[in-house]
């Protein structure tokens, strides 16, 4: 019981720290990500809060982390337009994809000769990987800072918030490619078959989403139509059609984060549901699961295993620093001297553009524990 007890405290304390650190930083600028994380790695790593939680206990974590990573990047993709990619590029759009051609090359170039990983790491799929994680950027967090800036209506704020959303949803839509084709390491029959059983539940997915989905959501919002309370039936109705969705290409093997992602991407942006889900996802995640996911990130971390006596320790981290802004000023600068704007204007946008979120520390605390 006291352990138990134990455990319900520290969780609760993390969300109840987090909301008081985050007033005290308010008159910073900072997002609520910075307090997230600040209370959920210490309060996590205290060695009484880490013994409390065993194995049991932080697998169920694990469920909890993972289910809400699913709502986290479906609603992503139910913000994202994916047909702006077959239309002429816009400025912000140029941005973006020159922030992160640079960043990518540049991690091709250096990252290779640091000795990341193990013995055992495939340094091909690494380099990649990292370097399209560090070509991204979180768009929710940056949003959040850029109004916590006093800059979302000035031309910096307005074109640094629309670039962040075409390179979040470009490094998202590379993740749910390779994660088709990076295991694929030895051609066997066997492999073939399982990638092409993941491509064919992808497409399967895609076009229920883009083709069939409107005529269900087209008669949802005509049966209850603005200024009405929304009917419980066809709201539930309607979650269970988007859950539905969201699993069909994890019927095939494929991994159900990116199967989210894709369903949400091509599923309706308009409407009173889609809005509602959004608004409604955000603001439980927000609430209830950002608190829990660092606080969960501090119980997978060991810090005993950094190295901070070796040179070579704080060389590998501040090259990733060095990449990630270096990568994105130099290209956001190339690509908007080019467009006429002023190089003092691109580079803050592209520091902006460095920011990092949620799903970046998901999937460092995987790749890296």
């Amino acid at each position: 019981m006291m352990s138990g007890f134990g455990k319900f405290v520290a969780i609760i304390s993390a969300f109840l720290l987090s909301r008081i650190l985050h007033h005290f930083l308010k008159p910073f600028s900072q997002p609520q990500i910075t307090s997230d994380f600040l209370i959920g790695m210490v309060l996590a790593t205290i060695p009484v809060v880490h013994e409390t939680f065993g194995d049991v206990s932080v697998m169920n974590l694990d469920n909890i982390v993972d289910f809400g990573m699913i709502l986290y990047t479906f609603v992503l993709g139910l913000e994202m337009d994916p047909y702006v990619i077959f239309k002429a590029p816009s400025r912000p759009a140029i941005l973006a994809y020159a922030g992160m051609l640079s960043t990518c090359i540049l991690t091709c170039l250096i990252t290779p000769w640091l000795h990341y990983g193990t013995r055992d790491t495939n340094m091909i799929t690494l380099t990649i990987s990292l370097s399209i994680t560090l070509s991204g950027s979180g768009s929710h967090v940056l949003t959040r800072l850029i109004t916590n800036l006093k800059i979302g209506k000035s031309d910096i704020g307005k074109l640094a918030v629309v670039a962040g959303v075409h390179s979040d949803m470009i490094t998202m839509f590379f993740y749910s490619m390779l994660f088709v084709f990076l295991p694929l390491e030895k051609i066997t029959k066997e492999e073939i078959k399982h990638v092409v059983k993941m491509i064919l539940g992808i497409l399967i997915q895609s076009i229920i989403a883009a083709k069939v989905s409107p005529f269900f959501f087209n008669w949802i919002n005509n049966e209850n139509p603005e200024g009405k309370a929304l009917k419980g039936s066809h709201l539930v109705l309607s979650m269970a059609f988007m859950a539905v969705i969201c699993s069909c290409a994890t019927w095939f093997g494929y991994n159900p984060f990116f199967s989210a992602f894709l369903a949400g991407l091509f599923l309706p942006t308009e409407g009173r549901i889609s809005k509602w889900a959004i608004s409604k996802i955000n603001y439980l995640l927000s609430l209830l699961f950002y608190p829990l996911l660092f606080f969960w990130v501090g119980l997978k971390i060991d810090f005993s295993d950094f190295q901070g006596g070796q040179i070579g320790t704080w060389g590998r981290f501040f090259v990733l620093i060095f990449i990630v802004v270096v990568g994105k000023v130099f290209g956001t600068i190339c690509g908007g001297v080019l467009l006429g704007f002023r190089w003092p204007e691109l580079a803050a946008i592209g520091m902006l553009l460095t920011a990092k979120g949620h799903f970046h520390v998901y999937l460092a605390v995987h790749a890296f524990r």
